[in-house]
C-alpha cells in the first residue's frame, strides 16, 4: 500500500511540475526572457514546496520530540519562503506577459491548495508504515537483492525503450513524419524511457530508505548528527551506545546514495531529451539552452559530491567496527 502510495506521489508530482512548466511556456512566452526563465525556474518549486512538508509529515510525527525538531520547523519556514517568492515572481512575469489571469490563479492557488493538503496526507501516509524494527533485528541487503535491483531497472529501460520506439514507429507509418519531425519523436522516446527507469531506480531503493531511517531510531536530530559525522567528516562526538546504529547508518547510505545518483542522472537526461526535441521544434531555445547547461553544470557538480559522500560512508564502516557480534548486520540474498 505504501509503495503503490509513493508512484501515485510520484506520478501526480511529475504531473504537475509538467503542467506547470507548461503553462509557463505557453502562456507567459511574451515576457523578457530573463523573467520567462525565472518563472520557469520558480514554477517548480510550487509542486515541491508542498511535496517537501508533506514528505516530512509521512516520515516524522509531529506529535513526538522528533517531529516538533526546530530543525523540522526552519525546514518548513524556509520552504514556505521559497515558495512565496516563487509565486511573486510567477505573479510578476504574468504580468509582463499580459498572460490571462487564470493562469497565475491556477500555479499560485495551486501551490497553496497543496500546501493545505500536504501534511494531512503526509500523516494519513505515516500511519501506513510498518512499525520501527529494532536496531538487532535489522537485516542489510546482500550482493544478490542488490543485483536484482539492478536488474529490475534494467528491465524497466528496456520494456520502455521497446515500447517508445514501437510507439515511434507506429506512428511514424501512420503519419509519414518527414525526417525531422520522426527525430522529434524519437527524442520524446528518450525521454519516456529515461523518465520512466528513474521511476523505477527510486521505487526499488525504497526498503533502503526506510532502513536508513531506522538506523537513527527515526530521529530527525540524530540522524542529522550521523550525516554531519559520516558524511561530511565533521568531529563531532558520538555516544558509545549510539554507535553501532551510526555505523548501520554509514552501511546503508551508502546504498541510499547510489540510487538517489542513478534517479538524478536518469531523470536529467530525460529532462534533456524534452529540451532538445523543444531546441528542434524552435520553441524556447533561450529558455531550453540555458536549462540545458544548468542542468550539465549541476550534475558536473552533483555527481563526484555524491561519490565523495559514498566513499566517506565506505570508510566510516572500515574504521569503526562495532567489535560485537550481536551488532553485526544480518545481510539477506533474496527479497
Amino acid at each position: 500500500m505504501r509503495v503503490l502510495a509513493f508512484l501515485v506521489t510520484i506520478i501526480v508530482t511529475t504531473a504537475l511540475t509538467l503542467g506547470a512548466g507548461l503553462l509557463t511556456a505557453l502562456y507567459l512566452r511574451e515576457a523578457p526572457d530573463a523573467l520567462l526563465i525565472a518563472a520557469a525556474a520558480a514554477s517548480p518549486f510550487l509542486v515541491f514546496g508542498p511535496l517537501v512538508i508533506g514528505s516530512w509529515a509521512a516520515y516524522f510525527d509531529d506529535q513526538t520530540p522528533s517531529g516538533r525538531s526546530r530543525y523540522l520547523q526552519r525546514v518548513s519556514l524556509v520552504v514556505l519562503a521559497v515558495d512565496v517568492v516563487a509565486a511573486v515572481v510567477v505573479v510578476v512575469t504574468s504580468v509582463s506577459a499580459r498572460a490571462p489571469v487564470w493562469v497565475p490563479v491556477v500555479l499560485v492557488g495551486g501551490a497553496a491548495v497543496l500546501f493545505v493538503v500536504a501534511r494531512p496526507i503526509g500523516s494519513r501516509l505515516r500511519r501506513l508504515e510498518p512499525p520501527m524494527v529494532a536496531l538487532h533485528d535489522q537485516v542489510l541487503p546482500g550482493p544478490d537483492v542488490i543485483r536484482r535491483k539492478v536488474v529490475v531497472i534494467g528491465i524497466t529501460f528496456v520494456i520502455a525503450a521497446i515500447v517508445s520506439a514501437v510507439g515511434v514507429a507506429v506512428l511514424d507509418i501512420l503519419v509519414h513524419n518527414p525526417p525531422h519531425d520522426a527525430l522529434i519523436a524519437a527524442l520524446l522516446a528518450g525521454q519516456l524511457t529515461f523518465l520512466a527507469t528513474a521511476f523505477a531506480s527510486i521505487v526499488v531503493a525504497l526498503p533502503f530508505s526506510r532502513l536508513l531511517r531506522d538506523a537513527g531510531g527515526r530521529d530527525v536530530d540524530r540522524l542529522r548528527r550521523y550525516a554531519k559525522v559520516v558524511l561530511r567528516g565533521k568531529d563531532i562526538p558520538i555516544d558509545e551506545a549510539e554507535q553501532p546504529s551510526a555505523v548501520r547508518y554509514a552501511q546503508v547510505v551508502q546504498l541510499v546514495l547510489q540510487f538517489n545518483t542513478a534517479y538524478i542522472t536518469l531523470f536529467y537526461v530525460s529532462i534533456a531529451f524534452q529540451l532538445a526535441s523543444g531546441i528542434l521544434r524552435g520553441d524556447l531555445i533561450t529558455f531550453s539552452t540555458v536549462f540545458l547547461v544548468l542542468m550539465a553544470g549541476f550534475l558536473a557538480w552533483a555527481l563526484p559530491w555524491m561519490t565523495m559522500r559514498i566513499r566517506r560512508a565506505r570508510r566510516y564502516v572500515e574504521e569503526h567496527p562495532t567489535g560485537d557480534p550481536a551488532w553485526e548486520p544480518k545481510p539477506i540474498t533474496s527479497r
